[in-house]
């Protein structure tokens, strides 16, 4: 008798966790909807680096331009299918998967200045990392709510603060 009480008590706590991870998936729900709601990015497989979207055409749809360094990784999206291709195959990379990412915002550019932003990476051949340093370059973000979406091709982008800043005061 008393083995199997035991065996009983840890039954019980699998059925209470069980019970719990609806909770914990509910909470995750916005970061996924957020993340549906964002585009896909697709690059080509070429040669060379594809060079940067240019600056005029990405700061119409900016909002907010901060200088940060991503703290966290807060949602992943599911894995994309990808398609069986043969060896040497020369095509489309295929994208990867959104992100949520949690930004410590070191210099705000734009609007309201801020020390953290939650925004959405969209699903892009590429994935970023949380880091201990400031990301180079410049998070451009829309005017999304509550997730600012991240614009351009490659995350924060490569355009240097004084740049964006200039071309912001040039915008009003």
């Amino acid at each position: 008798m008393t083995r199997r009480r035991p065996a009983a008590l840890g039954g019980a706590a699998t059925v209470a966790l069980l019970l719990a991870t609806p909770a914990l998936a509910a909470s995750r729900a916005p970061y996924s909807a957020a993340c549906w709601a964002a585009p896909t990015l697709t690059a080509a497989r070429l040669p060379a680096a594809v060079p940067p979207t240019p600056l005029p055409a990405v700061l119409g749809s900016t909002q907010t331009a901060v200088v940060a360094r991503i703290v966290a990784v807060l949602y992943q999206g599911p894995r994309l299918a990808v398609p069986h291709r043969p060896a040497n195959f020369v095509g489309p990379i295929p994208p990867s998967r959104c992100q949520v990412l949690r930004l410590a915002v070191t210099r705000t550019l734009t609007a309201t200045p801020v020390t953290t932003l939650v925004v959405v990476k969209p699903r892009a051949p590429y994935l970023l990392a949380a880091s201990r340093r400031v990301q180079a370059g410049t998070f451009l973000l829309d005017g999304a709510t509550p997730y600012p979406m991240i614009l351009g091709n490659y995350g924060p982008s490569s355009y240097s603060a004084a740049d964006v800043a200039a071309a912001l005061a040039t915008r009003r």
